[in-house]
């Protein structure tokens, strides 16, 4: 009958009516991408008017060196040219994580508040999301939430009482020069500073001969405990974590914070395996780019730690390159932060020299001692599905290092802050505690693991063998832990995302890990070539 739901003519009237649905929906969507367009581009394009492609530091004597590490550029010496893609504009499919560390990302994010106030968007839609054709549907898809209005507030939880502060002994080695300003301090001259540094010169040269009468294989030493070890190379104290079947990820609806990347929950068998105690620290890098051999090039040092002229973010750099064309901390920072601003090929040169290997394979996974995905997350909450490391308790403060208040970075420069400012907690202070006593497995810095990032790795079978890793080429790794720029929620045991492989940030670290047949298996043992550096503990 005409007229009436499901006759002719009201399925004509309907399809008739579809394109025009289509249409406007398309308009809408093209709305949204173009506000988001200019959101992200609107940096590129005032540094293109500033004509910043043509700017070049160079390092021609003293005064020039001093204006460079003023300035945070880590050079080699020569002049460090900007290249012109540097500041072209976005496109619809351009990765965003190429050019935005995450603390840009969680800035931005407030502008895409401001530019969207009827959605809720935090940080991590970017990472999961990271093209601005992907986020602006995304973004269309967000549902509406109710807005404040004047004189309303959201009353929080008082804070309770803050754990009291922990700090570690620091065994990571340093460079000489270096251990002047003491562990976990800055650099030092002469008069005080020299007897200090002879003072921490003998103290790790005892140490250093102490693990190696004590040495067991490879490049290990026994520890203080059947568990620990000291690794040699770098004086790092290692954990040795027992093979269990290890559940990982998170069913639906059991973590309200929980992404699909997360699930399904799965066992995988792990084989026991060695973890470094916590993150590498600024002055154990530093020591690695001295010690490497031959001295990386410069085009390695761009895909590991080095910033172009043109990078806002020089200014953050933790490392410095002296006239001599030694490495070192910049004044002020703490050698015993953990290293930032490194990316995973830089990561992965430094596990590799580490356990005596070629650190010049960095660019390929089938090569690398840093943890898989399911080692991490066994790492940080043992074999049970606790949401952190200390078990389901909420995060609060004094137990790990995030951002408490993502609204503090609202109207802020991303680069206002001054180096030795930035809210990084050294690698030694007890936070983020895991049931086999190793540090910082939450918070503070991000921390890039072995595999490429798959979305949807957990739903394959691979995710399941035993030792699982994603082995597979794909544009992205895999990053755990969360840090001081995200919400606790990212800093969940589960909480898993990728990033570009060249991608460098300042909430970005890494730690070291290796199967435990590293320590009979001889073919581990330091080779002749490239990153043979055993006994070697000094520059």
């Amino acid at each position: 009958r005409s007229g009436e739901a499901g006759s002719d003519d009201s399925l004509i009237a309907i399809a008739c009516s579809l394109p025009l649905m289509s249409s406007s929906v398309g308009a809408a969507l093209d709305g949204i991408q173009s506000r988001v367009s200019k959101v992200f581009n609107a940096p590129f394009k005032s540094l293109r008017k500033s004509g910043s492609r043509d700017a070049r530091i160079g390092l021609g004597g003293q005064a020039a060196a001093d204006a460079a590490a003023d300035e945070g550029v880590l050079g080699n010496g020569g002049d460090i040219s900007v290249c012109g893609s540097d500041f072209e504009e976005l496109g619809p499919q351009d990765n965003i994580l190429r050019r935005c560390d995450s603390r840009m990302i969680a800035m931005t994010s407030f502008e895409l508040s401001r530019q969207f106030p009827d959605k809720e968007i935090n940080p991590r839609l970017v990472f999961d999301n990271p093209t601005i054709e992907s986020l602006s549907a995304a973004i269309e898809r967000l549902p509406s939430t109710t807005v404040l209005l004047a004189g309303e507030e959201v009353v929080e939880e008082d804070d309770r009482a803050v754990p009291p502060r922990v700090v570690r002994p620091f065994t990571q080695l340093l460079n000489a020069a270096d251990a002047a300003g003491g562990r976990g301090g800055g650099g030092g001259g002469g008069g005080a500073g020299a007897e200090k540094l002879d003072e921490a010169a003998r103290t790790e040269r005892a140490f250093v001969e102490r693990i190696k009468a004590a040495r067991r294989g490879g490049v290990y030493a026994a520890g203080d405990s059947s568990d620990r070890l000291w690794r040699l190379t770098d004086g790092m104290e290692c954990v040795m974590l027992p093979g269990a079947c290890a559940r990982i990820g998170v069913e639906g609806g059991e973590d309200p914070d929980a992404l699909l990347c997360e699930t399904p929950s799965h066992d995988v068998e792990l084989s026991s395996f060695l973890m470094d105690i916590e993150p590498v620290s600024v002055g154990a890098y530093a020591r690695f780019l001295n010690m490497a051999s031959p001295s990386p090039t410069q085009e390695m040092l761009l895909d590991w730690c080095l910033l172009v002229a043109s990078d806002e973010r020089c200014c953050h750099s933790p490392l410095m390159r002296t006239p001599d064309g030694t490495w070192q901390a910049k004044a002020g920072v703490p050698l015993s932060w953990p290293m930032i601003l490194v990316s995973w090929y830089g990561a992965n040169a430094y596990s590799l020299w580490a356990h005596g290997r070629d650190w010049r394979t960095y660019r390929g996974a089938a090569h690398s001692f840093l943890p898989t995905e399911a080692q991490w997350e066994y790492a940080a909450r043992g074999a049970s599905k606790a949401r952190f490391p200390w078990g389901d308790a909420e995060a609060r403060k004094g137990l790990l290092n995030v951002c408490w208040d993502t609204a503090a970075y609202e109207g802020v420069s991303h680069v206002d802050m001054p180096l030795t400012a930035l809210p990084l907690e050294c690698v030694n202070v007890e936070l983020a505690r895991s049931p086999f006593g190793l540090r910082h497995m939450a918070g503070n810095v991000w921390q890039w693991c072995r595999d490429s990032y798959n979305g949807n790795f957990y739903c394959e079978a691979a995710a399941s063998r035993p030792d699982a890793c994603n082995y597979e080429e794909m544009p992205m790794k895999s990053e755990r832990g969360g840090s001081w720029v995200g919400p606790p929620a990212l800093a969940r045991s589960s909480s898993r995302r990728g990033r570009c492989p060249e991608a460098k940030g300042r909430c970005l670290g890494f730690r070291c890990a290796a199967p435990a047949a590293v320590l009979e298996n001889e073919s581990t043992a330091p080779s002749t070539g490239a990153g043979s550096d055993m006994g070697k503990f000094h520059t």
